[in-house]
């Protein structure tokens, strides 16, 4: 018994002054023959009643590759004139699901990883922190030597972007609110071991001098106040009498700092009050 033959086409259905659908098809008669198929949409207000055929293929891989293209040139899941939901790919469909259908997918695929200790899930808290740090860097010297991102701000940029971040942010709070970020956000760094706590002792003091050489070279900070300036601002601070908030220990804040560390009290700020 001879094989029937397949035909493969593309093909644009619609409505009558409505919208259309893009599609591809094989069908064992004539394309023209195939007038009762409209399409595959799962669009239930799209009533399409006539049919144009676009172009006859040899394979089903050609007729889908004819497809991927069109779908891409109008933008088919986006355009609000067709009536597809999904891109059509080389072997499957790119669908873009409403946000509450998103949502919930992803949710369930999150648990399914948690079970099956798959993903992000099947790695440790350590490895996570590794390669978060490792991305970083290898991020943060392409960044540099593409001289793109920060890298492409000047001095000034960065000044100006800083001062409106400060206005739209940290201004608005109150100095209990920054204070509890502050303290959060160095809470957490410690505990993942990320930015200066995943530095050497070596480290820190290499980063710490090219800091001060790059502030003095920019005159910035206390490099560029005169010796007068300093002298005031050193009387100023040195006036101040903090207290130890254990022991009721008086001095300026580094004394009470250096009283608390030598008998292992607590140095946080919340430890130590200024009463002048």
């Amino acid at each position: 018994m001879e094989t029937p033959k397949e035909y493969y086409y593309t093909y644009y259905s619609y409505e009558e002054w409505g919208r259309g659908y893009i599609g591809s098809r094989g069908c064992e008669c004539l394309p023209d023959e195939d007038i009762k198929y409209l399409g595959s949409f799962k669009d239930k207000t799209f009533n399409p009643t006539q049919k144009i055929i676009l172009e006859i293929y040899g394979t089903r891989e050609q007729a889908l590759e004819a497809e991927v293209i069109l779908h891409d040139f109008y933008d088919v899941a986006n355009n609000p004139h067709f009536a597809n939901k999904a891109k059509q790919t080389s072997t499957k469909f790119y669908y873009i699901p409403p946000f509450d259908e998103a949502s919930k997918r992803g949710k369930i695929n999150g648990l399914n990883h948690k079970q099956n200790k798959t993903g992000v899930c099947g790695r440790s808290k350590e490895k996570i922190v590794e390669d978060a740090r490792n991305a970083g860097i290898v991020g943060g010297k392409k960044t540099y030597e593409l001289g793109i991102g920060i890298h492409a701000i000047t001095p000034e940029q960065k000044s100006e972007n800083s001062k409106k971040a400060y206005a739209n942010g940290l201004e608005k709070m109150s100095k209990e609110e920054k204070s509890e970020v502050s303290k959060k956000g160095g809470n957490k760094t410690y505990e993942l071991g990320v930015g200066v706590h995943s530095l050497t002792k070596e480290e820190k003091s290499e980063v710490s001098k090219k800091g001060g050489n790059k502030v003095k070279e920019l005159g910035l900070g206390v490099c560029g106040l005169t010796p007068e300036q300093r002298r005031v601002i050193v009387k100023k601070t040195n006036s101040q009498r903090w207290e130890c908030c254990e022991t009721g220990y008086v001095s300026t804040a580094a004394g009470v700092v250096t009283y608390q560390k030598a008998r292992g009290i607590d140095t946080s700020k919340n430890n130590r009050r200024r009463i002048a």
